[in-house]
């Protein structure tokens, strides 16, 4: 067993009024809960993959070279398989991120419409870490991640805006891997594969709305909020909402009051670690 640590710093924001602010988002956690599907039952386990019709996903129309058609064709299905393993692991981890990042944005979303949409896509999540485990286990292994993805993954987990967790998520890699699932969905000759990015893909597509429904009314509340409510920090008024109870969400302060005074509706907790204090140990 490994695995890694990081520190994240975050701002946890309860919210006291649970009415509808955002319908977009309110309609899109409706549709969400209608379309759960389960990652156990709603694929096709019980159809045996055929190694030869999985193919080589990470270049899958591309001429193979000289070496690789002077392989064995059952090396050269083998070789196709461990890459296609590769390439999927790549996906496998930044599913994993994705279901941190969303538990992020649970807790820091200001509006209750985010925070319950947020919630679903926390599970979407998990079902797209289990099918990519479950369907690289009939190819090969899992491979580690790629330092790149891991850096950008790590950068949006550190982030201490929500809104840089919205755009690190939804339109940098969620927006990637949609265009990878799209592909993959027409070329592959699997039907077990086909049938798990379809399901992928469909989660996937109404996430990048509601980050964009997210940020269209933080922005448009920012533009319309009184000049003198933005002399504080940034994350102050680019978070400001309409009604004024949430003008301090910034993950950088530890403040259960706004600028001025206790929010009726809005309270935020700080999870940071205390300065000096020592990171958990890695295991051995």
């Amino acid at each position: 067993m490994s695995f890694e640590t990081i520190d994240a710093t975050v701002q946890v924001l309860w919210r006291y009024d649970y009415d509808s602010n955002i319908k977009p988002l309110r309609d899109l956690y409706e549709v969400a809960k209608k379309e759960q599907w389960n990652a156990a039952t709603d694929i096709p386990w019980e159809i045996k993959t055929d190694p030869a019709a999985v193919g080589d996903m990470s270049a899958p129309n591309a001429e193979p070279f000289d070496f690789v058609k002077a392989l064995s064709k059952e090396n050269q299905i083998e070789l196709a398989k461990r890459k296609s393993a590769h390439l999927l692991s790549t996906f496998l981890h930044g599913e994993q991120g994705a279901m941190m990042i969303c538990g992020q944005l649970v807790e820091v979303v200001p509006d209750m419409d985010a925070k319950l949409y947020a919630s679903t896509q926390v599970i979407d999540e998990a079902r797209h870490v289990e099918v990519f485990h479950r369907y690289i286990q009939r190819l090969d292994r899992v491979y580690p991640i790629m330092h790149g993805l891991k850096a950008l993954l790590n950068a949006v987990l550190q982030a201490d805006l929500w809104q840089m967790k919205c755009v690190g998520m939804q339109v940098i890699a969620e927006s990637i891997a949609m265009g990878g699932f799209k592909t993959m969905a027409k070329l592959t000759h699997d039907e077990v594969f086909r049938r798990v990015v379809e399901l992928t893909a469909q989660d996937e597509a109404p996430a990048a709305v509601e980050e964009t429904a997210s940020l269209e009314a933080t922005l448009s509340e920012a533009a319309t909020a009184d000049p003198t409510e933005q002399s504080g920090p940034p994350s102050t008024a680019a978070t400001a909402n309409s009604s004024n109870d949430c003008a301090d969400i910034s993950c950088a302060r530890p403040s259960l009051t706004t600028p001025s005074g206790p929010s009726p509706t809005v309270a935020s907790v700080s999870t940071s670690r205390p300065p000096g204090a020592a990171a958990p140990p890695m295991p051995t």
